[in-house]
C-alpha cells in the first residue's frame, strides 16, 4: 500500500469507498484496506484490546 496523502485520507470521511477509489486512483480494494486501518488507529484498537475494555 502506497503512502496516503492528507487530502485523500479527508476523503475517506465524506465518501464511500467506490466514491474514493473513483477520486484518488486507487482500487477500492486499497481504500478499504486503509478506511480500516483508520478506524483501528482512530478506536485505539491496536493499542488496546476491545474484549476487555467494560
Amino acid at each position: 500500500m502506497t503512502d496516503w496523502k492528507p487530502d485523500e485520507l479527508a476523503l475517506l470521511w465524506r465518501h464511500n469507498n467506490a466514491k474514493v477509489a473513483e477520486l484518488t486512483g486507487r482500487s477500492v480494494e486499497e481504500v478499504a484496506e486503509r478506511r480500516l486501518q483508520a478506524n483501528i488507529e482512530r478506536n485505539g484498537w491496536d493499542r488496546i484490546d476491545p474484549e476487555r475494555v467494560q
